[in-house]
């Protein structure tokens, strides 16, 4: 798609050649453009895994491809709070909390205070994943619109070369984004989070169809 418009071919350039090495590059930095601008729902994950120590400040590895942390980790069945390491001295047991640490660079963890844990204890949290960089044409990208991703690495291109229509990538590039949020808001009618709830599901977690 790139091709056919600076290019005006059909063909894309030789994989591993410069043209598509550049293009490539322009693509995944649309690519985490995207993925920083919002919380989109197709980078949202569940991990499920074990803690292998017995310690009452279990540390564990976090995904490679973790950003952020959504929602409250449970561990071993108990819902642990979230807080920011310098205010671990408000906190004292049974609070349970987690601290993140660490960053791109070195191993990011979950530690987890508060309780004696076993070896073996259950541990799952949902977090937003940062996108996978796309290395080849084989490569599907997480983006749901990928024109997108065309129009932002046109924006990329055009400015690089100083080609007068870079404005107009980069606007069009927007009309997208703006499309893609729109729709990341507008849930099917069936969805339970598209309607208010009635007072028996607001208060005794009653859901239409099973109870």
């Amino acid at each position: 798609m790139i091709a056919s418009e600076i290019d005006q071919s059909p063909t894309a350039p030789t994989q591993s050649g410069t043209d598509w090495n550049i293009r490539l590059n322009a693509l995944n930095r649309s690519l985490f453009d995207w993925a920083e601008i919002y919380d989109w729902s197709v980078l949202k994950k569940v991990y499920n895994g074990n803690i292998s120590t017995s310690t009452n400040n279990a540390t564990i590895a976090l995904p490679s491809d973790f950003r952020k942390l959504d929602g409250f980790p449970v561990i071993a069945g108990d819902k642990f709070t979230p807080v920011d390491p310098t205010k671990n001295s408000q906190y004292s047991s049974p609070d349970k909390i987690v601290n993140i640490l660490g960053n791109d660079r070195a191993t990011r963890v979950i530690v987890a205070l508060g309780a004696s844990l076993s070896s073996g204890a259950s541990i799952q949290f949902t977090y937003w994943a940062s996108p996978q960089s796309l290395a080849s044409a084989t490569n599907l990208t997480e983006c749901p619109d990928p024109t997108y991703l065309v129009q932002r690495s046109l924006y990329y291109l055009y400015k690089g070369r100083e080609d007068g229509r870079f404005p107009e990538a980069k606007e069009e590039s927007d009309r997208i984004l703006a499309r893609m949020i729109e729709s990341e808001n507008t849930l099917g009618q069936a969805h339970a989070d598209n309607r208010i709830p009635n007072w028996n599901e607001s208060r005794y977690a009653f859901r239409i169809g099973r109870d």
